[in-house]
């Protein structure tokens, strides 16, 4: 069971702790910095607890009189669970809040997970479930803090007398702190006086970070860059970003991609620059992100010179480069004691000069340590070629190695003579790296085969999905389900198409339905949460719908009805509109009312199922889907799903086409008859209109 989090003031407040041991000391160090008046009562108390500061100690057993003077919270520490039982008795007899330690059930509180910086707590609790998630969270949310958070939170304190003379007006003093507050985030620490008083005079100025995002999966970006990215209100980024970084900005930022590819720029790097430079001008905070490095042939120096040439506020995130991530994914490591004691990253994608080779290539062959290239793959027989007409050895290990987010995952090892037909062989293709060196003979991977290498036949009972790309589609809440059940068996599942709901006009007076009764039926997840939005918005009470039953299709429609109060009436076994309509018509009254609160995009089975059978019905669309700005680049992908008939829809409005290759999967009969009108290849359909009846049709699709 959740517990409701409340924060109270223990500053001068006398606490009692029962016992003396380790768990005792453990309490004490938590309570310590709050500013509470400790006394520690117990036959033995451990001399580092004794040794603080400030503690009232009672060398004796627990008395009930040590309940007097009230304490403002009691903590019972004791190795006796039967002392421990009646100290809990006692403080709940008299509400004083009590914490047993290692027993919830005695417990009036629990203790959560701290983290404190300064002025700045927070707790985490699972609830007494999992102490260890509990702890596991907190030091995730302690990554995510920023440094000088203490001094930050003192100054903007510090800061408040003299904002709050200087404007008078509640609402417009609201929106300078958040300002202020976001500017320092972004910078990282307080502001000096200019920049306070711009802030405090009028909207934020815009500014543009160029974050580093890796050369791999989303968790290879930095903390730093992570934070920007939670905080920013637009993001623009290239081919090759993990999903889920664009999807980690808040969910109202604006996602423009601008991908640049060699051999197919969908943006020009002028139409690049401008754009940062058009929206920090507009106010936002934007953040730019690019894979790997910026730095790194990322021609992050042209869109930051072209920023600092605007006035515009910018600053630069490194990210692990290509160049050394993608080597380390395959087990290469670019430098080894006794192998290589240097690297040199080159790029083969120089425009000036015949073969797109720098001029001094030839003196590369010279050089000891690793050669790493990239964007060459096209000049790979070029490369190898110049290499060994300039003095490299033939035989000098070499790899071509396509990882990361890249379409097309592949390794490829093969002495440098051999590197162009071997790469051939296997088919590898761009984006890749070419990594020359006697490291490229080594294998660091984590077992005997890198990821990239690993077969459908080595998968492990986790990764049942291991080297499947998925394609997801759907709103946040839905797509969310499947990304994380696909990911747990080990897929890589990619939001393809980010859809979000539009409430429309309920065409319903609220009010009225005090004095009516009958069936309200919701399809989907959705249609709940927008009617009982509605009904919060209108301040109306659960009760006010005694008289109505309510029916839905789907467990997770009736679990999203449950998170209202209200248990369905109706759910039938089989997730279709014609069990719905034959159990309505089975439990309803001949000439009741239903009411259907339905998406626009709602199949016609239902209602006119439900006229056949003489019902009164109003068919009401109180929400649509829409599509949210965002790639218009669709990876190579194995499966593709579809949650809703809308979703078939707006997908093939945004790319024409399913991809050759993707097979699709239909959470239900509804979205499978649309999808049908589309394509004429085969697909799947789940037998249970959820996010794991969509898993189990591919799982046994694998089989």
């Amino acid at each position: 069971m959740p517990c409701f989090p409340i924060f109270i003031d223990l500053n001068n407040k006398p606490v009692l702790i029962v016992g003396g041991g380790a768990v005792a000391l453990r309490k004490l160090q938590k309570l310590m910095p709050y500013g509470v008046q400790p006394t520690v009562v117990a036959p033995h108390i451990l001399p580092e607890l004794a040794a603080h500061p400030g503690v009232k100690l009672r060398l004796r057993s627990f008395s009930d009189s040590d309940l007097r003077p009230r304490p403002a919270l009691v903590i019972a520490a004791t190795d006796d669970k039967e002392v421990n039982r009646h100290v809990s008795a006692l403080c709940q007899k008299r509400h004083i809040p009590v914490n047993v330690a290692d027993a919830p059930a005695l417990c009036s509180f629990l203790f959560p997970a701290l983290v404190r910086q300064g002025a700045f707590s927070a707790g985490i609790s699972t609830g007494g479930a999992s102490p260890t998630a509990a702890a596991y969270f907190k030091e995730r949310l302690r990554e995510l803090l920023p440094e000088g958070l203490e001094g930050l939170l003192a100054w903007l304190e510090a800061l408040r007398p003299w904002l709050k003379a200087a404007i008078p007006e509640q609402r417009k003093r609201g929106a300078a702190f958040r300002r202020l507050f976001e500017a320092c985030m972004e910078k990282g620490g307080p502001l000096t006086r200019e920049e306070t008083e711009k802030y405090i005079a009028g909207a934020s100025p815009g500014s543009v970070a160029l974050v580093g995002a890796g050369c791999g999966k989303a968790d290879l970006i930095t903390l730093r860059g992570l934070r920007l990215l939670r905080q920013c209100q637009a993001v623009v980024y290239d081919d090759l970003i993990d999903p889920a970084l664009p999807d980690a900005a808040p969910e109202s930022a604006l996602r423009l991609y601008m991908g640049k590819r060699s051999g197919g720029h969908a943006a020009s790097q002028a139409e690049i620059n401008q754009k940062l430079i058009d929206l920090a001008r507009s106010g936002l905070r934007v953040v730019r992100l690019k894979g790997g490095d910026p730095y790194l042939f990322g021609r992050g120096g042209e869109e930051m010179l072209a920023l600092k040439a605007a006035g515009i506020p910018c600053q630069e995130v490194p990210g692990i480069p290509s160049a050394i991530g993608i080597a380390a994914e395959a087990g290469i490591p670019v430098t080894h004691r006794g192998v290589s004691r240097g690297v040199h990253i080159v790029t083969a994608h120089t425009a000036d000069t015949p073969d797109g080779l720098p001029e001094d290539f030839d003196m590369l062959a010279k050089l000891s340590g690793t050669l790493v290239f990239l964007m060459g793959l096209e000049r790979l027989s070029v490369i190898t070629a110049r290499l060994i007409a300039a003095g490299k050895d033939g035989n000098t290990p070499g790899a071509v190695i396509s990882g990361g987010n890249a379409p097309n995952p592949a390794l490829v090892r093969a002495p440098l003579s051999q590197l162009e037909q071997a790469a051939k062989d296997a088919g590898v293709a761009a984006p890749a790296i070419i990594l020359i060196g006697d490291v490229a003979a080594l294998d660091l991977s984590a077992g005997s085969q890198s990821a990239m290498e690993l077969s459908a036949g080595n998968q492990s009972a986790a990764g049942l999905l291991k080297g499947r790309r998925i394609g997801v589609t759907g709103t946040r809440e839905v797509a969310a389900k499947q990304l994380y059940a696909l990911q747990a068996l080990g897929a890589e599942a990619v939001w393809v198409l980010r859809l979000r709901v539009r409430e429309l006009p309920l065409g319903l007076d609220l009010r009225s339905l005090e004095e009516r009764s009958g069936w309200m039926v919701f399809t989907s997840a959705n249609g709940v949460r927008s009617f009982f939005g509605r009904m919060e918005q209108k301040k109306m009470v659960l009760h006010s719908l005694e008289k109505w039953k309510f029916a839905v299709i789907g467990a997770a429609t009736g679990a999203a009805l449950a998170q209202y109060g209200i248990q369905a009436d109706l759910c039938p076994k089989t997730f279709t509109s014609q069990a719905l309509a034959a159990g309505i018509g089975a439990e309803a009254k001949p000439g009741e009312a239903i009411i259907l609160l339905r998406s626009t995009a709602a199949s016609p089975v239902l209602p006119e199922a439900l006229r056949r059978e003489g019902f009164a019905v109003e068919d009401l669309s109180i929400y649509e889907v829409e599509r949210e700005s965002g790639t218009d680049l669709l990876p190579v992908l194995d499966y593709l799903t579809f949650s809703s008939a809308g979703g078939v829809k707006l997908f093939f409005e945004q790319y024409g086409e399913i991809p050759a290759g993707t097979r699709c999967v239909c959470i239900g009969g509804v979205t499978a008859r649309t999808l049908s009108r589309y394509t004429e290849e085969s697909f799947l359909t789940s037998r249970e209109i959820s996010a794991e009846g969509i898993v189990e049709a591919i799982l046994l699709d694998q089989k």
